[in-house]
């Protein structure tokens, strides 16, 4: 991993598992139904604060087939109760960059606000467009972009570097997931889960649903955003989990919720890194396949 990686890691404020959050008051309304149809807004469209920092972000990619010690996984699994809003807020997801080489990712978000569960897609193809190659620093968020397949929607192509979409405003009490559809676009792919059925690699936030049972998610809080770097392969590849990456704007309030401190500017967070010490992750040791290379 390169040294600029190691600095921003430890400029981010890590998530520590088992922080919960106050739940809604009970006569919060639900969460609305996201639009049939996602509207995906260009970089130029973002918010300040993101447009500010989007150059920040490239060293959350870092580079293919990084290596990243188990400890250093570990202290950044994601308890999912850290992910239920203490305030309501216009939740948008930003794509950053990738490194998934033939693997064409979709993401959808999942909603949970009681006993409603709304979920839709985000993005339908996660690779990085050719079409972006001007872009300031661009081989550094996109090692392996690619060309839009043919007949496919706005959802289902390749994105620019600080693509967004907005998923409406989510009441205090709701609780997010992020769900990576591995190669979903070139039909995905499949493997034997705990229970012996063969499933499609679908990898969320929690090791415990994931197919696999294994972490694919590593996450940071950076500024006000939640950044999500995944792990595409079934059996957790390479763990280097900038296959995708992607920040979720939470609100500063949510982010000083989840850290349990207000947000601080980087240079104040390295006081901070001791925290990612706790919840480190039992290691487990399995042979790794790739299913459909």
């Amino acid at each position: 991993m390169k040294s600029s990686l190691f600095t921003k890691l430890f400029a981010a404020t890590t998530l520590v598992t088992g922080l919960w959050v106050s739940a809604t008051p009970a006569n919060a309304a639900p969460p609305p139904a996201p639009a049939n149809t996602v509207n995906i807004k260009s970089r130029n469209e973002a918010p300040i604060e993101f447009k500010d920092n989007i150059q920040d972000f490239k060293d959350f990619v870092g580079k293919e087939s990084r290596y990243l010690a188990p400890e250093t996984i570990g202290a950044h699994k994601v308890d999912l109760s850290q992910l239920t809003l203490k305030y309501a807020h216009d939740t948008k997801v930003f794509f950053i960059g990738e490194t998934a080489g033939g693997y064409r990712n979709r993401l959808d978000f999942q909603a949970t606000y009681g006993d409603t569960v709304t979920t839709g897609k985000i993005f339908g193809d996660t690779s990085c467009s050719t079409k972006d190659s001007a872009f300031q620093n661009f081989k550094e968020f996109c090692a392996n972009p690619n060309d839009a397949l043919a007949n496919k929607t706005q959802q289902d192509s390749p994105l620019n570097v600080g693509d967004w979409v907005s998923l409406g405003k989510f009441q205090a009490g709701t609780t997010l997931d992020f769900l990576l559809h591995s190669n979903d676009i070139n039909g995905g792919i499949s493997g034997k889960n705990q229970q012996g059925q063969t499933v499609k690699g679908v990898f969320g936030l929690n090791e415990a649903t994931n197919p696999d049972g294994l972490q694919h998610v590593m996450t940071y809080v950076y500024k006000n955003f939640l950044v999500l770097g995944y792990e595409d392969l079934w059996g957790g590849g390479d763990k280097d989990y900038n296959d995708v990456v992607f920040a979720v704007d939470i609100g500063s309030r949510n982010a000083s919720a989840l850290t349990g401190v207000s947000v601080p500017e980087p240079s104040a967070t390295l006081a901070l890194v001791g925290i990612g010490a706790i919840g480190v992750l039992k290691t487990r040791r399995r042979s790794l396949k790739k299913a459909n290379s």
